[in-house]
């Protein structure tokens, strides 16, 4: 019995619009939402919710001078864009010439 490892399934992964962003960040200052529920109120999954509670996490200072986290919807879509910019594929001018020019030699069927 053989294992077949091969994905051929379209992935189906969307990101948050910039209004589910909004209402997220509505939900999350309410106070009185769980994960799932945000989740199930946005049409996504509860791991896309906490990672984008993850994502737009800011630390923020109230008039006492006291620290507390909060959740921006600004800031959590400009963490995603910074990193889709950095996720694009490395430059192939950072090979060596000698391993270049080796390459063909090492593919070729002996």
């Amino acid at each position: 019995m053989t294992k077949n490892n091969c994905i051929t399934e379209k992935r189906t992964f969307k990101q948050l619009t910039d209004i589910q962003r909004g209402m997220l960040e509505q939900m999350a200052k309410s106070g009185t939402y769980k994960q799932a529920e945000m989740a199930r109120e946005l049409g996504v999954s509860q791991p896309t919710v906490s990672r984008e509670l993850k994502r737009g996490r800011t630390r923020q200072l109230d008039y006492k001078r006291n620290y507390y986290e909060q959740y921006i919807a600004a800031s959590g879509a400009r963490v995603y864009k910074e990193n889709r910019e950095n996720s694009h594929a490395r430059d192939h001018n950072k090979y060596s010439a000698a391993f270049l020019a080796a390459l063909p030699e090492n593919l070729a069927p002996k």
